[in-house]
């Protein structure tokens, strides 16, 4: 009875702290500097740009391995780097492209070896969380007044236990995984003067879900059907691993050429660095390995058929210049 007794009372006090923090624990979303809010600042960024915009998206290799702003002005196309988390899944973020890409706009899928195809249901919540229109990109969403009670309430109860969590262990802030952390293109700079750690990220790597080929392939289709071009390129992607993986990696690059509908602009080891390039990941590059492997992606989109009319304008835009410069010298 004593036990049953204690029970109900420390289920009680959770309820009413639960509750308390309902009623008064309201995060600042504006000023937290929150790793995954960066969401909504690009977001907005893709919003604010009317006409045509390269998306880059997948994981995390986008957020430490690309310099938006130099693809940017090499191609002369606004440059939105998506890139957030590879746990967040495949479906996940295919989902949030079809919601922010527009006619003309140009998607270029970067996708990590080891990217999951439905994502971790727990972090997906997180992201939900900071970024509320980020619910309805899960594949495990659910609709009616119950799930919208429970979605609520477990807000709530994030809150409540980062709260406390923050209170008691007095973490300090990571400066490279936050908020401030992104520029204004989406890229992760905070890193690039720290020297490198021990990468982690190490696995064996599995053959890849036809599912997510399937995924590649209907996202293609939305995006013929809307006149956006897309491309797909691996991440970036540490040498001692690939070879490790190098067997599974093949088989999957090969099945990948057979049934994806997408164009592939590299081969399988053409984004395969040495580990002086690498950070703190297998998948997330330094200063010096940033420079190079932007170097080698921007090569790769101006080479490709689907991208062929950047080549052109860029072109363009160029020879425009000399005869400008030529008039004005007249």
């Amino acid at each position: 009875m004593k036990k049953f007794l204690g029970k109900s009372i420390l289920f009680f006090v959770i309820v009413i702290m639960l509750s308390l923090s309902i009623v008064f624990l309201k995060e600042d979303f504006e000023n937290s500097q929150e790793y995954l809010l960066a969401m909504q600042d690009k977001h907005k960024r893709a919003q604010n740009i009317k006409g045509t915009k390269i998306i880059l998206a997948g994981g995390s290799n986008l957020v430490f391995g690309i310099d938006s702003e130099q693809i940017q002005k090499e191609l002369h196309t606004p440059v939105v780097n998506f890139g957030l988390h590879a746990q967040l899944g495949l479906s996940f973020i295919l989902n949030e492209v079809q919601d922010i890409a527009k006619p003309n706009d140009i998607v270029i899928l970067s996708i990590e070896h080891l990217m999951p195809t439905e994502g971790d249901p727990e972090l997906q919540k997180i992201t939900s969380y900071y970024n509320p229109s980020a619910y309805s990109y899960s594949s495990q969403k659910k609709t009616g007044w119950l799930e919208k009670f429970k979605k609520i309430s477990g807000n709530h109860q994030m809150l409540f236990k980062k709260t406390i969590s923050n209170f008691i262990e007095k973490k300090e802030p990571d400066q490279v995984y936050r908020r401030d952390a992104f520029n204004r293109f989406g890229d992760g700079i905070n890193h690039l003067e720290l020297p490198s750690k021990t990468l982690g990220s190490r696995s064996i790597l599995k053959e890849r879900s036809y599912k997510q080929i399937e995924l590649f392939n209907r996202f293609y289709k939305f995006a013929l059907d809307r006149g956006i071009r897309v491309v797909f390129t691996y991440g970036a992607y540490e040498q001692s691993e690939y070879q490790k993986n190098k067997k599974v990696l093949q088989e999957n690059h090969k099945i990948l050429k057979q049934h994806l509908k997408i164009e592939m602009i590299m081969d399988i080891d053409d984004f395969v660095y040495p580990t002086p390039y690498f950070y703190d990941s297998v998948y997330h590059l330094n200063k010096i390995g940033r420079v190079e492997h932007t170097k080698n992606l921007i090569q790769k989109i101006q080479n490709c058929a689907t991208l062929a009319h950047l080549n052109n304008e860029r072109k363009n835009t160029h020879n425009r210049n000399i005869e400008s410069t030529s008039q004005k010298n007249q």
